[in-house]
């Protein structure tokens, strides 16, 4: 039948005649005698076994969902108009009307009896139709297809999404156009796909190619000969192109012709010809376990001899198999075998993001003397067991293992992550050379998929750093490392840095300060530079703390393993225990994101830090300035507070908050004071840390919420009030902490946070407040007490003349 769902029941209650029928659409047995035949037919075909994930042929229940339609049972029975046609079924949907008799391989009838309406010559034009047409959308599919990958061959996230159970499924009915070309390319790929084989199916329930006649009745155009072969139609190969090869044509082979009314004897068109109705097999009960139930009504065929409709069902299920199987073929070979089996996996996996990303990852553990020292190597081996667990068997992921010390130990050569080898306890000497490790890794990672490593790849640092470059050999060290990072980035591959810090004693020795893991010169933007995360891991001596740990792993996941991963988020989550560095840059990385999801009573400290002192400079060795914005992301991102940095002081920002509070923090290249113009010394890059702490135990929660922010002070200072504008004025040189407060009234719930804002009075502080009852308005009324409320921005900055700066008030 050809209707869809909804109104294929409507025109079978109203009496309405389909236009051209076929293997069962919908699940109506008693008024339209359909089965969902098609759904079962395709399902038969490309089903995974139960609970397996795909190999590649098979198709994942969700994207087989797509292909094949679905149907709704109560209690066994069905509900008529009850699911999804699928792309098999479009043909049968109404959109506007359905599509006509070459899409069903109907019409090429012929008998070799006396006064035959229809030549064999004529009846070859017409299966031509249909095979053309067939052709016709095949191509629509692999063209459609090469929308699934982009340019670096990688898979787009909005082409494949099908979330939603309810929601996602794609829309194969396109008024007028009988082609959806604005979908996700999933969905246009799969339409195409699903259209062809609905009419290789319908060849076989249509046609005499598989069954037998009733032998107790003489050959006629009521009971045409059967041919009953048992393969398959070499003419229903999609790739080929021009005119059927006459030999591929069986002499006495007939399909049926379709009219209004369809019947037997036939009428109108098909007066004295083999109709539809008197060859068809496309109704009978099929089970997903390749067993069959009843067969009909309404074909006479089967209704005479039960095995056609069970031949004509495997034969389509044959011919449906080796129809994608030529798919994916012609996908290799005219996408080249790497887009190719990506755009296949894309087709066949629900959640092709995660599972076809066949990513290589290495893991390289620090054996030093330096890591033993800093108690550093249990924490690294419980990374790397985390790490591997990220991985996935079924996207065809791989990881290596390897130790170093002076020279790399490749102790779990590249395989499968569930197999993966781990030493508990790492024998800890030698000095340290982190670039013969990141040599080995890269190499690895290249060698084990030469032709797709690029953007798949990614090695994993664990260390406590690098040997000082007090020596020349040493810096030698360090030149090396830096430019396996640098050819790491011209290759691809991420290098994601965890740099341990030494544990932090409980109570400061001032004759032995404590100094933080040194990465190496420049290795901080070298590392950022590929795409990968860096951070200092920080611990307590004696305490076996592996949070920090688990929060650089959920950082770097977040923002990506690999490039082919998920993009970066436009937020980057902020974790205690753990340094993460940043960069900025004119051209690719103007400014930085960070937020932080505070609790009630919590006690926040954050430290941001240029690095360019650090020997970790953008461009010529040097830092520059950058402003760092505090923000309230309930109130639509109001501004709450900022501050200028260039390149000496660090900035500590300390928050107390009552209720929950999300605190954004924008970092952006630049001194908003001092606008960078044309004919300017161009613009540094920066690379900062951010460190956070907290009085409160470890969260496990990622999800973002929000509040509001308003300030009020502290320091000495001198307001005045001047029309409903508030101004402050610092009276003082020496470092002074600016706390925040608000409350934020909105019917009768209230939320309330604090804050401080350390600043040097003798930086050019200055401080603007904007109207209260200009400041915000939530939801459909203002906030209650609006005029108790206000907004203080402080700035900090150095003039060119080193006299301070007070910007506009406004």
């Amino acid at each position: 039948m050809i209707f869809a769902r909804s109104s294929a029941l409507a025109a079978g209650l109203v009496g309405l005649t389909p236009l051209t029928a076929a293997f069962g659409t919908i699940n109506e047995p008693v008024i339209l005698g359909q089965h969902n035949e098609h759904e079962m037919v395709t399902r038969l075909a490309f089903q995974c076994p139960s609970g397996q994930k795909s190999d590649g042929v098979c198709f994942e229940p969700r994207s087989l969902d797509q292909l094949a339609g679905y149907h709704r049972d109560v209690m066994g029975l069905a509900l008529p108009g009850a699911g999804f046609n699928g792309a098999v079924g479009a043909p049968d949907t109404l959109d506007p009307v359905p599509e006509g008799p070459e899409a069903h391989c109907d019409d090429a009838d012929f008998v070799d009896i006396p006064g035959y309406p229809q030549t064999r010559k004529e009846a070859n034009k017409n299966l031509e139709k249909c095979v053309d047409h067939l052709r016709a959308r095949f191509r629509q599919a692999w063209v459609s297809a090469e929308m699934l990958v982009d340019e670096r061959r990688r898979i787009q996230p909005g082409e494949v999404e099908l979330t939603n159970p309810f929601g996602g499924d794609c829309n194969f009915a396109f008024e007028s156009l009988q082609i959806n070309v604005f979908a996700r390319a999933k969905c246009s790929t799969l339409e195409g796909f699903g259209r062809a084989l609905h009419g290789v199916q319908d060849f076989y329930a249509h046609s005499n190619w598989a069954d037998e006649t009733d032998t107790s009745q003489p050959i006629s155009e009521i009971n045409p000969p059967g041919l009953a072969l048992n393969g398959t139609a070499p003419f229903l190969d999609l790739r080929a192109s021009g005119p059927i090869p006459e030999h591929q044509i069986p002499y006495n082979l007939t399909t049926g012709c379709f009219t209004i009314p369809d019947g037997t004897p036939g009428s109108g068109d098909c007066a004295g010809r083999v109709t539809h109705h008197a060859l068809n097999k496309d109704h009978g009960v099929i089970n997903l376990d390749g067993t069959f139930g009843q067969a009909g009504p309404g074909s006479p065929r089967s209704e005479v001899i039960a095995k056609n409709f069970e031949n004509a069902v495997r034969a389509a299920v044959q011919s449906s198999q080796e129809t994608w199987a030529a798919f994916r073929e012609h996908l290799r070979e005219k996408y080249g075998v790497v887009s190719g089996n990506l755009m296949i996996c894309a087709l066949v996996r629900d959640d092709p993001i995660k599972d076809c990303r066949k990513r290589t990852l290495a893991i390289a553990l620090d054996t030093s003397s330096r890591s033993g020292a800093f108690e550093a190597s249990g924490m690294q081996v419980q990374m790397a067991r985390e790490f591997n667990s990220k991985l996935s068997s079924h996207g065809l992921d791989r990881v290596e293992i390897i130790e170093f010390a002076e020279s790399p130990k490749v102790v779990y050569p590249m395989g499968f992550p569930e197999s993966a080898a781990f030493n508990e306890l790492l024998d800890t000497s030698g000095r340290t050379n982190i670039g013969n490790a990141l040599d080995v890794a890269i190499d690895d990672i290249i060698q084990s998929q030469p032709d797709t490593y690029t953007d798949r790849g990614a090695v994993v640092l664990l260390t406590a750093g690098a040997e000082p470059e007090n020596t020349e050999d040493n810096r030698e060290l360090a030149e090396y490392t830096l430019a396996q990072v640098e050819r790491a980035a011209k290759e691809g591959i991420r290098i994601h840095y965890a740099c341990i810090n030494p544990p932090r004693p409980l109570q400061a020795d001032p004759e032995e300060p404590w100094q933080e893991c040194s990465p190496g010169h420049s290795i901080i933007p070298a590392v950022l530079k590929t795409g990968g995360t860096f951070a200092y891991i920080n611990h307590l001596s004696g305490t076996p703390d592996l949070a920090p740990a688990a929060h650089f792993i959920s950082t770097i996941m977040s923002r990506g393993l690999t490039s082919t991963d998920e993009y970066e988020p436009e937020l980057t989550r902020i974790y205690p225990g753990i340094t993460i560095a940043a960069l900025l840059s004119p051209d690719d990385y103007p400014s930085k994101s960070l937020f932080y999801p505070a609790s009630p009573s919590e006690k926040i400290n954050i430290t941001i830090r240029d690095r360019a002192l650090d020997g970790q400079g953008v461009g010529n060795g040097g830092g520059g300035c950058f402003s760092v914005t505090l923000r309230d992301r309930k109130l639509e991102d109001l501004k709450i507070a900022t501050y200028t940095s260039c390149g000496t002081e660090p900035l500590e920002l300390n928050y107390e908050a009552l209720q929950e509070v999300d605190l954004l923090i924008v970092a952006e290249l630049g001194d908003p004071h001092h606008p960078h113009h044309k004919g300017m010394p161009e613009l540094q890059g920066v690379v900062f840390t951010l460190e956070l702490s907290t009085n409160m135990p470890v969260k496990n929660e990622t999800s973002t919420r929000t509040s509001s922010s308003i300030v009020s002070s502290k320091a000495t200072l001198r307001m005045a009030e001047e029309t409903g504008t508030k101004t402050e004025e610092f009276l003082t040189s020496e470092t002074v902490e600016v706390l925040e407060e608000t409350e934020t009234v909105n019917g009768t719930a209230s939320t309330t946070s604090r804050g401080s804002h350390k600043v040097h009075g003798d930086a050019g502080v200055t401080g603007s407040v904007v109207p209260a009852k200009e400041a915000v308005e939530t939801g459909r009324e203002r906030m209650g007490s609006m005029e108790d409320i206000y907004v203080t921005t402080i700035t900090g900055n150095y003039s060119e003349d080193g006299s301070d700066v007070i910007g506009d008030l406004k």
